[in-house]
């Protein structure tokens, strides 16, 4: 049997809710590793990225298609990177990696609520900054490297941006939109 197709995939109540009982057990399992290790597991995109496009009102991408998802009103590819370490993240790009737009997604597990921050800024103007004290992001890519920076220390610290959307994952809707 031939292996399934996909393209861009609309979020909708079934899938949000599907996405959202995920997140409930991975953050089960988060913990119980995180309990018995020096580390948790990596958030699965299978999880931010449909909650990151069911909060931006994006089409997933699950086909070959560029980037994470689509805007569908202009055709834009956006780039999602998300943390499940709410203090703190660390994301990597990789050389080849191309967007129209970047978009942070930050976890707080604690309360359940998941901070979109669109940080309105393409793959482009994202390379000029720094990737370390000497190199540019852009520098590290052209070195065929995968530049490893810090979305909340770059964006959402040091121009103090507030979320755009705040979603409350257990009760399954938008509790903050600050989206204009």
């Amino acid at each position: 049997m031939p292996a399934p197709t996909f393209g861009r995939i609309l979020i909708d109540a079934e899938r949000l809710d599907r996405t959202c009982n995920a997140y409930f057990k991975w953050k089960d399992l988060n913990t119980y590793i995180s309990d018995n290790s020096h580390r948790g597991i990596n958030m699965p995109d299978a999880i931010s990225e449909p909650l990151g496009c069911y909060c931006l009102g994006l089409e997933w991408n699950r086909g070959s298609e560029a980037g994470d998802a689509t805007d569908p009103k202009t055709g834009k590819k956006v780039e999602f990177k998300a943390t499940s370490r709410f203090e703190g993240d660390l994301s990597s790009f990789g050389p080849d990696c191309w967007f129209d737009n970047l978009v942070f997604l930050r976890f707080n597990l604690e309360q359940d609520l998941l901070y979109v921050y669109d940080l309105k800024i393409n793959s482009v103007d994202f390379g000029s900054y720094p990737a370390n004290k000497t190199e540019t992001i852009d520098d590290q890519k052209r070195q065929g490297r995968r530049p490893h920076v810090s979305l909340q220390a770059l964006f959402v610290d040091a121009k103090h941006l507030d979320p755009t959307v705040v979603f409350d994952i257990r009760r399954q809707r938008i509790t903050v939109d600050n989206r204009k």
